[in-house]
């Protein structure tokens, strides 16, 4: 259903206004209102065709699903300066087909793991008041998705 205001037709004075159209699947029926006309007068659309869509194939490659964490936690030891801090990271494993996993630290590769690892350890020293961010990267030839990045550090 449409509804049509004589608000927003552009009317002459003392003349009256006519709307008509189409519409991609049908017929507009024809309203006829009066110059100056302030009532609402409402236009029912006869359907004479069915919208239809044609799809055509779309070749596309199936990628593997991305890591997602399933345990990250750490632990600091105090130190001259700052601490050690020794991360536990471990993610799912939702491919099967990566070449194998890369563990990230800083936006930088710290360890390459064969395909289906599943966890990590690292050991770093964090300067007092500097923080650590890791992620891990599930890749094959001509992809790789990553979990999101994880920030922490030791206080």
């Amino acid at each position: 259903m449409v509804v049509l205001s004589a608000c927003n037709l552009v009317i002459q004075s003392n003349s009256p206004a006519q709307i008509t159209g189409q519409n991609p699947v049908g017929t507009a029926a024809i309203t006829t209102l009066p110059a100056n006309a302030t009532q609402t007068e409402v236009a029912t659309i006869t359907t004479t065709e069915t919208p239809t869509m044609i799809a055509s194939p779309v070749l596309m490659t199936i990628v593997p699903n991305t890591p997602t964490w399933s345990v990250y936690n750490y632990t600091c030891e105090l130190a001259a300066g700052g601490a050690t801090m020794t991360m536990n990271l471990a993610w799912k494993d939702r491919s099967t087909s990566e070449d194998g996993y890369r563990v990230y630290r800083n936006k930088k590769v710290i360890a390459t793991l064969p395909p289906d690892s599943t966890a990590y350890v690292d050991v770093v020293f964090i300067a007092a008041g500097n923080t650590v961010s890791y992620s891990v990267e599930a890749f094959a030839q001509g992809w790789q998705f990553s979990t999101p990045t994880v920030t922490y550090g030791c206080q």
